[in-house]
């Protein structure tokens, strides 16, 4: 074959496989790849975001009201009937019926506001406030979606370490039993009974673990917006403890005055409302605006009266610009609007000042769970690494003497035991970790990571 029609073989394969290369490459998935699919397909993500429009729609309308907020043209035609001369040369048709002529009108109006004590200003920053009140929930609810798929994907990491261990531990006690001759009278008697024992075990956590691994998968791809039979990986072969060290209380504290949702949307809450009632306290003082108009009519089939005295709806021109005061005097309404606003700001502060001292205690508490559940982790290593030894041992000893099969079936029933400790500590550890950053409302450093 030449080199051009290789090449162009070459080409047509690439281009025949290339969507399925694409989609085996799309079906692995990062921690993080996975989130951002949630972030951009979950529900109630999608609702606070269009909370998030609804307050920049308002803070649009705010910023309006300061040019022009009026601004209308409004136009109307018809027929009119046709009515020549004025109050010197009346028209000589008296009988009431004349022929009927086009008539238009249109009129342009316009206020600006020139000074309204506040009022405008206040109004517009209770609605920036707003805005950044909805954000802050949009944040928190992209944490609450995070901590979901974080336990999903740390759930099926963990049903796959356990389903892996329990295919080797079933696959080793077969060996052992296709090795051993029962008949051997140095065997043990029960032996047989401990063996097959431990082999039903074995085949039925392998086939709970298998249910449980499906159902952690569909539940993880159902979460992130994939197909309910999406067949995929994670990129992360196993289930590893997160590596970070855990900051201190007041450090945590810190960055939760920052960072933390629910206590952004708060300060901001406050904020909305202090303007909001400001705004309220303004409407006592007059507003200071600046109108005008133009209004222009023509009907071709009657004269244009041009005697001052007559007034003629059907042919004019003219215009104004005027200076203009407006103040309410219904203190009663105006009042309870303050009191209204001033009510709403206060039972925020009410919350800030509790709020404060419950983010210190939500702290504590994850804080002191991760910690503990770094401790359980420690000790179920070391628990794990103990049984190693006895399993490795229990071989030597069954290579030895093959009626010590019992002690090595106990031997390895206890690692897997132990095995199981240990990833069910990695799941719990991690789930800490995460649980602490939602409380925070911040990833924490991991180890390692420059600042």
């Amino acid at each position: 074959m030449n080199r051009p029609a290789s090449l162009l073989l070459l080409l047509a394969v690439s281009l025949l496989y290339a969507p399925l290369l694409a989609q085996d490459s799309s079906a692995v998935y990062t921690l993080d790849q996975l989130l951002e699919r949630a972030y951009e397909r979950n529900t109630d993500i999608a609702m606070a975001r269009l909370r998030v429009d609804g307050a920049r729609a308002q803070l649009r309308e705010a910023k309006a009201a300061f040019i022009l907020p009026r601004l209308r043209l409004e136009s109307v035609g018809g027929l009119v009937p046709d009515a020549e001369g004025d109050i010197f040369n009346p028209p000589n048709d008296t009988s009431g019926v004349r022929p009927l002529g086009p008539f238009v009108q249109a009129e342009l109006q316009f206020i600006q506001p020139l000074y309204t004590f506040g009022q405008l200003s206040n109004l517009r920053s209770a609605a920036n406030a707003g805005v950044d009140v909805e954000r802050a929930g949009l944040e928190q609810s992209r944490q609450e979606v995070a901590q979901e798929i974080k336990e999903l994907y740390y759930g099926v990491l963990l049903a796959q370490d356990l389903s892996g261990l329990a295919g080797r531990l079933l696959g080793e006690l077969e060996k052992w039993e296709s090795q051993i001759d029962f008949d051997d009278p140095f065997i043990p008697i029960s032996a047989p009974y401990k063996m097959q024992l431990a082999l039903i075990e074995l085949r039925n956590k392998e086939r709970e673990i298998e249910d449980r691994l499906a159902l952690a998968q569909a539940a993880l791809a159902w979460k992130v917006g994939l197909q309910e039979d999406a067949q995929f990986t994670l990129a992360q072969g196993w289930l590893v403890p997160v590596a970070v060290d855990i900051p201190y209380t007041e450090d945590l504290l810190a960055l939760a005055s920052s960072q933390r949702p629910d206590w952004q949307q708060l300060r901001a809450g406050i904020a909305a409302r202090s303007a909001q009632e400001q705004a309220a306290l303004s409407a006592y003082y007059p507003q200071i605006f600046l109108g005008g108009g133009i209004r222009y009519a023509g009907a071709p089939g009657r004269t244009d009266q041009h005697n001052p005295f007559v007034k003629d709806e059907y042919n004019l021109f003219g215009g104004a610009v005027f200076l203009g005061l407006r103040q309410s005097f219904e203190w009663g309404l105006l009042g309870a609007d303050v009191d209204r606003a001033r009510s709403r700001r206060r039972q925020l502060e009410a919350r800030q000042s509790s709020a404060r001292q419950g983010i210190r205690l939500e702290i504590d508490a994850a804080r002191s769970d991760a910690l503990r559940s770094r401790q359980e982790l420690d000790g179920a290593l070391e628990v794990r690494n103990l049984v190693r030894e006895w399993v490795q041992i229990a071989r030597e000893e069954f290579e030895l003497d093959p009626a010590q099969i019992k002690a090595l079936v106990s031997a390895f029933e206890a690692l897997a035991a132990s095995e199981e400790a240990y990833y069910r500590s990695i799941f719990d550890y991690n789930l800490a970790l995460a649980e602490l950053e939602r409380v925070v409302g911040s990833a924490i450093p991991r180890s390692g990571d420059t600042p």
